[in-house]
């Protein structure tokens, strides 16, 4: 039976201690299969209201993006895992849905056993005010295992 394990990245640094420790724990597991996730957030309107600029700053965080997360698969392939067992995903996020919906949602959508999220460390009132994409996770998560990362 093949597991499988949602790993949501991000820029932070958090995210690739999450990839690290994703792959020196599962390494040695010859079937896992390993989905790296990173949601872009769309520019609003209001902050960008020309629909060909929003266009074109998404496809420039996307390239930044995709880079980011071939380093993140480099790293898995250095602890052993094999590369056939790494699949890259890039999700758009628009108003009103959120990040952890996003990764929710993908989690209900394709099965996945396991969510990996790295904790970015906002402070409690950061937190309160803007919410976190981890404690939202594992508050909503169902019929899965989360993994936090710090």
């Amino acid at each position: 039976m093949e597991t499988k394990l949602l790993v949501a990245i991000d820029l932070s640094e958090n995210s690739l201690k999450a990839v690290d420790y994703v792959g020196n724990m599962l390494s040695c597991h010859g079937t896992v299969q390993i989905t790296l996730l990173t949601v872009i957030k769309e520019p609003s309107p209001d902050t960008m209201p020309d629909e060909e600029q929003r266009k074109s700053q998404v496809e420039a965080w996307r390239s930044k993006t995709l880079a980011l997360m071939e380093r993140a698969a480099e790293r898995l392939k250095a602890t052993g895992v094999s590369e056939k067992h790494i699949r890259l995903k890039i999700q758009i996020c628009t108003r009103p849905v959120s990040v952890a919906e996003l990764i929710l949602r993908e989690q209900q959508n394709e099965g996945y056993g396991t969510i990996v999220v790295g904790r970015r460390g906002v402070t409690k009132r950061e937190e309160f005010l803007f919410g976190s994409v981890s404690s939202t996770i594992v508050r909503e998560a169902r019929h899965c295992t989360v993994w936090v990362v710090e």
